[in-house]
């Protein structure tokens, strides 16, 4: 099946101009995901607020923007657009008042049955240091999926031993909050009617709110609420999240890698008993 994405663009890169991290957004942030951990809120101590795992990603929106402008031209439907994958590796801390530059390539496009597939690499710097690494994975919807096709994907997976396992609530508007406090304000996160104009059934959580619930698990449960310990982490998006209702994680122990950080994979399923993260896989240092 011959791609509808202009391939052209493969390699084409963006800059953001220097964006400023406060600590009022770190905090409105840490709001936008039900973060509890007082880290994230204490304006107190020496180095400022900490920020949450997921904070760096509102550096993207301004990238994104750029990309919109050019979304017509690469035939790239905005409004069928979902977040598919998402891989983060943390090199350094980012500190209140550190300015930080966003770098964007993109890497691939692809066709991947009924869906076109968008890959983004993005870095994170400040004074040229690379504090933030991320893969990010865009996905055009195609179709429907039939029902059968969607059973077999649900199929339960098994990593071991539980080691730790949380759920938080999806306010009713949590995607609007989220927005808010990221920048992303695609609709089909906000309005209902926008959403299910493309074939959603209603307006759906932003992927990386998600993940910033699956990262919350992680870091108060593992980490003795310590973020800086957290080096890397990979998730696939594979069913969307409406709001209200009650995400489950659970994470399961792995290993050890030749580095010797802890390897932890983890899953985060609806009420419904269905994962709407799958693949999650992350590392940490003592």
């Amino acid at each position: 099946m011959e791609s509808k994405l202009d391939r052209s663009y493969i390699g084409k890169e963006y800059s953001s101009g220097v964006q400023i991290a406060t600590e009022e957004s770190m905090i409105k942030y840490a709001r936008a995901t039900n973060e509890t951990n007082p880290l994230y809120y204490d304006t107190e101590s020496p180095e400022g607020v900490s920020h949450s795992p997921l904070y760096p990603v509102v550096f993207i929106r301004e990238i994104i923007d750029k990309l919109a402008e050019e979304a017509e031209d690469m035939n790239l439907d905005l409004l069928r657009v979902v977040h598919a994958e998402q891989e983060m590796w943390w090199k350094g801390r980012i500190l209140p008042g550190a300015e930080v530059i966003t770098t964007t390539k993109i890497v691939n496009m692809e066709q991947r049955g009924v869906n076109e597939l968008l890959d983004l690499h993005i870095e994170c710097k400040h004074e040229g240091v690379t504090l933030v690494e991320m893969q990010y994975r865009l996905m055009m919807r195609g179709v429907k999926k039939d029902e059968k096709v969607q059973k077999l994907k649900q199929k339960t997976q098994s990593y071991g031993e539980k080691i730790a396992e949380r759920t938080i609530i999806v306010s009713a508007d949590q995607g609007k909050i989220y927005a808010e406090a990221s920048g992303d304000y695609n609709p089909i996160h906000i309005d209902d009617d926008i959403a299910r104009f493309v074939g959603l059934p209603s307006s759906i959580l932003h992927g990386l709110c998600t993940m910033a619930f699956a990262s919350q698990t992680i870091v108060d449960e593992l980490l003795d609420g310590d973020p800086k310990r957290l080096r890397y982490i990979k998730v696939r998006f594979s069913k969307p999240v409406l709001m209200g209702e009650a995400l489950t994680t659970v994470v399961y122990d792995a290993a050890t890698d030749e580095n010797g950080q802890h390897v932890i994979r983890f899953e985060t399923k609806n009420p419904a008993g269905q994962s709407v993260l799958t693949n999650g896989i992350a590392k940490y240092a003592d």
